[in-house]
């Protein structure tokens, strides 16, 4: 099936195209996102009973973009799509092109609402909106971010972080802090997912530790996670997962001891992140998630804290423009935004620790 405008025509992707899906979404505008890229497309499939999808915009002489989809049947309603951290584009023209390209698709393939979120500015927004976008509840975790150049030589990345980094780094050192990159075995998951229930406690809900261990175990079996755990005189301090796509690496889960007995551990632990980032040529590395950047010095925010860890490696915020729904057919888009999507979302807290179903 293939539908679009004359400037830009989704199809879904041949099996040669899926069998190099990350390739080919590393080759989008802005070096991709690992969260349409294969392995967690194939998590949310597993895990949450989406429909994974690969859809290939041509654009004419200008190269393809590939785009991640999840899909779900509501019942009664039809089909729902997302498209994780998209769809890409260099601008507000091509994400808008893109995606009405991806909407003519979804719509004959009986979806009923389409939601993207688009790696973009906020100053999209206005133009979002003038095509008939609606805001929505982001799913993707950083819809505010940090992102640090880790190009160069191992060097040059260390000398271009923070001065508060460089010296808590070098304190954990000292302090004989040591940080080893493991498989993510039951044992070493478990021992990463306690320090993420004790970090959680009364802040936010988890999923269960067996979602975690397989998410991860998935991504490691590919080649594109890696796990790693910080000790202090043979005692678990910190631990933290990263993935992979392209040359950007993305920070998933991470979490350190409340007792102020390691100080440093979780700069030397993201610091061997950058480490393994850099060995496998990425560029980018995403800490994934702070608070908006007009709220980076409000003490009130829930993330105050940890912006102001993942700022000390990289000052700057980056916002994007958010999550956006688009109506394909208007009395079921009114109907779930009116009462289908929250009820999910509630169901999907209430069964399975998650709030984005």
């Amino acid at each position: 099936m293939t539908t679009g405008s004359a400037s830009a025509v989704a199809r879904f992707a041949s099996d040669a195209e899926r069998a190099e899906w990350n390739a080919r979404v590393a080759a989008n505008p802005g070096g991709g996102e690992v969260w349409a890229g294969e392995e967690y497309l194939d998590v949310k499939r597993a895990e949450n009973g989406y429909r994974d999808l690969r859809v290939i915009v041509e654009r004419g002489a200008r190269p393809p973009i590939a785009v991640g989809v999840l899909a779900k049947r509501v019942p009664l309603l039809g089909w729902w799509w997302h498209l994780p951290a998209g769809p890409a584009g260099a601008d507000v023209a091509e994400v808008r092109e893109t995606a009405a390209a991806v909407a003519a698709l979804a719509r004959a393939s009986g979806a009923f609402l389409l939601k993207i979120e688009p790696r973009i500015g906020r100053e999209a927004i206005p133009a979002l909106h003038d095509a008939g976008y609606r805001d929505a509840v982001r799913i993707i975790p950083n819809p505010s971010t940090v992102l640090v150049d880790v190009s160069g030589t191992e060097d040059e990345v260390f000398s271009r972080i923070g001065k508060k980094a460089r010296n808590a780094i070098n304190r954990a050192r000292r302090d004989g802090i040591s940080v080893s990159r493991v498989e993510p075995t039951a044992e070493h998951s478990a021992q990463l997912f306690r320090l993420l229930q004790e970090t959680a406690e009364g802040r936010f809900v988890l999923r269960s530790e067996r979602y975690y261990r397989e998410f991860w175990q998935r991504f490691s079996r590919a080649g594109a996670g890696q796990m790693f755990l910080a000790h202090r005189d043979g005692a678990l301090v910190a631990g933290a997962y990263a993935m992979a796509l392209g040359a950007k690496t993305t920070y998933k889960d991470g979490a350190s001891v409340r007792a102020k007995t390691a100080y440093g551990a979780s700069h030397a632990l993201q610091w061997e992140v950058m480490r393994w980032a850099n060995e496998r040529g990425a560029v980018v590395h995403d800490l994934c998630g702070a608070p908006p950047s007009d709220r980076a010095e409000d003490r009130e925010h829930p993330l105050f804290g940890v912006g102001q860890f993942k700022r000390s490696f990289s000052p700057q915020i980056i916002d994007y423009a958010g999550a956006f729904d688009l109506p394909l057919r208007p009395l079921a888009s009114r109907i779930w935004e009116v009462a289908g999507d929250r009820i999910a979302r509630r169901v999907s807290l209430a069964v399975r620790k998650d709030p984005y179903y």
